[in-house]
């Protein structure tokens, strides 16, 4: 019994398979019982005690299939110390390889968490934000555009999956504020809601109340503003404010943790009442708690289809839509595309960080052949050592990814260097719980993708083999070879991108837009501020603009509902020609103008004349057209005093309405809102004397070009502060800096672009310096034998340069050709992109030549350093 239980602990001691298990206690039954009838019991008893004994076994068994599930805990906890002990003991790799993963792993963690801030992450102070919805008209691109109030108001009253409905305004509007004390308008930033908006949201007020629908005229302030513009006197709730010239009384304050849906930044919230001429808002609502998403969203539609029934509009038809709640609201999907834009192109470089961190495990693995061969000699399997190897590189790629996390700090605060908006924004750039769970998910995926290969041939190592003929044997430079060729490939890919966005940006820069903004500055201006001034809205605007010009500094200034060049426009129907009835109708752009505009920008008048002081109200009615509806109305014909068809959408009826008007004059086309997309956007200008459509000329800009490099600014401030104190300026910007804003995600794309592109170059020359040194190391012998052969040193010096260059070249046709794809690509999206550029491609393929040659220098000079006779004697 003493030697059966001795086998007994030796056959638990040793690993084994089950069905090996299972073989030797039927064996040791069968002893068993020959030894008890040995003993002299009977057969069945004998079966009975050795069924007892084995009992014991099989409760040995099972302890035994217990204790193996420990043992991969214990060989985690072994391998993470080891792996970490190595790590220390090399400080040198450990940085190296840290820093390169850190750059590619930071910059995705840096892009996610805009993102997350636009998409996932919910406002503060907002009770429950999976239970909202976004609310708009479906657009093609799966985005929702804004709705009338009065749409709003029927959603609410038939809505009965959603528990609570509420609307803003499109976005926070510069407003005046007279102040009780010294009688002078301020500036602030405020936003219209519904007296639903804070109880749908779940929000409280830190001070006071928050709208409660009793009265139309209430304001809650924004914590933040009313710390610094109040001073934080709790006194301030119950005054009465008086705001764009009404009055309105302050119920409290806001949430400190508060401050609206988006992204925009704003000093109050005013309620909303039907008399504010709120013809588009942003909606949102609250899902029921026994209702799902979808099921809301399903009958949010059917109520667009209910209202398009009932006011017959077939030809335009309400198709509402709900989306999950977020900041981006119905930009939902254009906020995921760039994103997605940007995450590509800095995983680039996250790829090529991972290529040249396998290549370096790749080395590593060589030099410690002779560490896994005597562990193999020892016993352990081959699926043992990969799961050391593999726990390693988790251990570095965590550690890259923690790094990782500081380096997306560090470049989210590069975000304040893009051009300033119209109107102040925040982003709360959180590294919250979910920017964590990505870094770190992303570090691990990343070493399991990079490191398994790594592993498996570091497992490989043959310990006869090896213990005899030693690392030389174990040779893995072909195959960190071709990982750094696959760096060169995406270093060439991400500079020829940098440099062909680059050259986007040049072309929209120095293409002819058809108008010159040098020396222009726009000033808006919003009416709504005064009740006064919107009595008699054409007779403040001629005074203003005649003031304006008489400036010493003004050349000449005029009017414009939308100067171009920036990120706005209107849309107002369509146009067709009055005497062709064969000719298409369009959609064009609209604007209305003032006498003078068209000098102002130098926006030539091609055919016919400029608006003059005769083009007022009860004269004929007339348009000027660009040149781009001239010739697709009336081809080969002169358009000058043709009629024009204009349909027009009617936003306060809701109804199209057709006016018949003259053209008087043709225009030269000019570029559309984004500068880069080639297109002349046709137009249609209206004289502004002729204007009578209800709120289009609240909100006007004055257009000046001015002498010299002097601001607008203080002037036109005190043009309006004299001809009514209520008006404030809501903006004054060059239009160059409006024509950068145009341009911002270009700008971004071709700063993300050339950053990376400069650190892939730097993780090429690492991984050429890497695999060249390497490849000196493993030839070092042969070198000696040449050099003592009396082989000239520049030839060995020239063997070696000649390993990296291959490298190189092996790495720039497959990288050309990656960027000759991805230069057809986004051709597509992009005016001005050369599908394939020569002197660009050239460019980049001699860079990367040179940034091999150089890298390749320092271990070729090594190779023929010191006495050769030194080398012959190494193993």
């Amino acid at each position: 019994m003493r030697r059966f239980a001795e086998r007994l602990l030796n056959l638990l001691r040793v690993r084994r398979p089950e069905q090996e298990l299972a073989r030797e206690i039927e064996a040791h039954r069968a002893l068993l019982q020959e030894a008890y009838e040995a003993r002299g019991m009977t057969p069945h008893d004998a079966r009975r005690a050795a069924a007892v004994a084995i009992g014991g076994v099989e409760q040995a068994k099972e302890l035994h299939r217990q204790a193996r599930s420990f043992l991969w805990l214990e060989d985690l906890r072994q391998d993470v110390v080891h792996g970490l002990r190595l790590l220390r003991r090399n400080p040198l790799f450990t940085v190296t390889a840290a820093a390169s993963l850190a750059i590619g792993i930071g910059a995705n963690t840096a892009i996610f968490s805009v993102a997350n801030s636009l998409l996932f992450r919910p406002p503060a102070a907002v009770v429950d934000s999976d239970a909202l919805v976004d609310i708009g008209a479906a657009r093609g691109d799966g985005g929702l555009n804004p709705i009338s109030y009065s749409t709003y108001l029927e959603i609410a009253r038939r809505t009965t999956s959603l528990s609570g409905v509420m609307a803003q305004s499109l976005s926070p509007h510069v407003m005046s504020l007279l102040a009780s004390d010294t009688g002078v308008a301020e500036r602030i930033v405020g936003q219209y809601a519904t007296v639903s908006f804070f109880t749908v949201l779940g929000s409280p007020a830190a001070r006071g109340r928050v709208f409660d629908g009793n009265d139309r005229h209430e304001a809650v302030l924004d914590y933040d503003y009313w710390r610094r513009r109040f001073n934080g006197d709790d006194g301030v709730v119950g005054q009465v404010l008086r705001i764009n010239g009404r009055a309105f009384t302050v119920v409290g304050v806001a949430d400190a943790r508060f401050h609206g849906t988006g992204i925009h930044t704003r000093d109050i919230w005013l309620a909303i009442s039907p008399d504010d001429g709120a013809s588009s808002v942003v909606v949102s609502g609250r899902v029921r708690p026994d209702v799902s998403i979808g099921t809301a969203a399903a009958e949010v539609g059917a109520i667009g289809d209910a209202i398009s029934l009932e006011r017959g509009e077939s030809q335009r038809p309400l198709r509402l839509s709900a989306l999950p709640f977020s900041r981006a609201g119905g930009n939902r999907n254009i906020v995921i595309g760039f994103a997605a834009v940007l995450m590509v192109l800095v995983s680039i470089v996250l790829v090529a960080a991972c290529s040249n961190v396998a290549g370096i495990l790749l080395t590593r693995s060589t030099a410690r052949a002779r560490e896994m061969a005597v562990r193999t000699a020892l016993g352990a399997s081959r699926s043992r050592l990969v799961r050391q190897l593999l726990t390693e590189t988790v251990l570095l790629y965590l550690v890259g990814g923690i790094v990782g996390i500081a380096v997306a700090r560090v470049l989210l605060t590069l975000v304040s260097l893009l051009p300033a908006l119209p109107t102040p924004v925040t982003v709360p750039l959180v590294l919250d719980g979910r920017v964590m769970i990505f870094a770190l998910s992303l570090s691990l995926c990343a070493a399991l993708a990079f490191g398994v290969l790594p592993a498996f041939k570091g497992a490989r190592a043959d310990a006869g083999t090896t213990m005899k003929e030693g690392i030389r044997s174990s040779s893995r430079t072909r195959l960190r070879g071709a990982f750094v060729s696959a760096q060169i490939a995406l270093s060439i890919l991400l500079v020829v991108l940098a440099a062909l966005f680059v050259r986007v940006l040049r072309y929209a820069g120095g293409s002819d837009v058809g108008f010159d903004p040098r020396g222009v500055e726009i000033a808006a201006v919003d009416l709504s501020m005064s009740v006064n001034a919107q009595s008699a809205p054409q007779m403040l605007w001629r005074n203003a603009v005649e003031r304006v010009r008489a400036l010493p500094a003004i050349e000449m200034a005029s009017l414009a509902r939308v100067p171009p060049g920036g990120l706005e426009g209107i849309g107002m129907g369509g146009v067709a020609a009055g005497d062709r009835p064969d000719a298409p109708e369009l959609s064009p752009g609209w604007n209305i103008v003032d006498t003078g505009y068209f000098a102002t920008l130098r926006i030539p008048v091609v055919q016919g004349r400029d608006f003059t002081a005769d083009d007022r109200v009860g004269a004929p009615p007339v348009v000027i057209v660009s040149g781009a509806i001239a010739r697709r109305l009336w081809s080969g014909q002169d358009a000058v005093g043709k009629p024009l068809i204009l349909a027009i959408f009617n936003a306060a009826i809701r109804r199209m309405e057709r006016r018949v008007v003259t053209v008087v004059g043709v225009v030269g086309d000019i570029k559309s809102s984004s500068l880069v997309d080639g297109l002349a956007e046709p137009y249609v200008y209206l004289p502004m004397a002729q204007a009578q459509y209800t709120g289009m000329l609240n909100e006007m800009s004055i257009v000046a070009r001015r002498r010299g490099n002097t601001t607008l600014e203080s002037q036109v401030g005190a043009i309006l502060r004299d001809l009514d104190p209520a008006l404030v300026l809501a903006r004054t910007e060059s239009l160059s800096e409006a024509m950068a804003l145009g341009l911002a995600p270009q700008r971004v794309l071709a700063v993300v672009a050339a950053g990376m592109g400069l650190v892939s170059l730097l993780l090429a020359a690492m991984g050429i310096y890497g695999v060249t040194a390497y490849f000196v190391a493993l030839r070092r012998r042969e070198f000696g034998i040449r050099l003592a052969l009396g082989a000239p040193r520049v030839r060995v010096i020239s063997m070696v340069i000649g390993q990296g260059m291959w490298l190189v070249a092996a790495g720039a046709v497959i990288g050309l050709a990656l960027a000759i794809g991805a230069g057809r690509v986004l051709a597509v999206f992009f005016y001005g992109l050369p599908a394939m550029h020569g002197p660009t491609l050239l460019g980049s393929a001699l860079l990367l030549g040179g940034v091999g040659a150089l890298a390749s220098i320092i271990p070729a000079v090594h190779a023929v350093r010191g006495d050769w006779r030194l080398a012959l004697q190494e193993e």
